[in-house]
C-alpha cells in the first residue's frame, strides 16, 4: 500500500512538471509570435520615417 502511494506521488509530480513545462513553452511561443509581429511593424514604421526624412533632406539640399 505504501509502495503504491509512493508511485502515485512520483507520477503526480512527473505529470505536474510536464504540464508546467509545456505551459511555459507554449506561453513563450505565443509571446515570441506576438513580439515578432510588433517588431516587424516597428521596423516598417522606422523605415518609412527614414525614407521621409531622406526625401525632406534631398528637397532641402536641392532648394539651396
Amino acid at each position: 500500500m505504501e509502495n503504491r502511494r509512493f508511485i502515485v506521488g512520483i507520477v503526480s509530480i512527473y505529470l505536474f512538471s510536464i504540464g508546467l513545462l509545456s505551459g511555459m513553452i507554449f506561453d513563450r511561443i505565443r509571446f515570441d509570435e506576438s513580439r515578432t509581429v510588433l517588431l516587424k511593424e516597428l521596423e516598417e514604421n522606422t523605415h518609412r520615417l527614414h525614407q521621409h526624412l531622406m526625401a525632406m533632406e534631398r528637397e532641402n539640399s536641392q532648394g539651396q
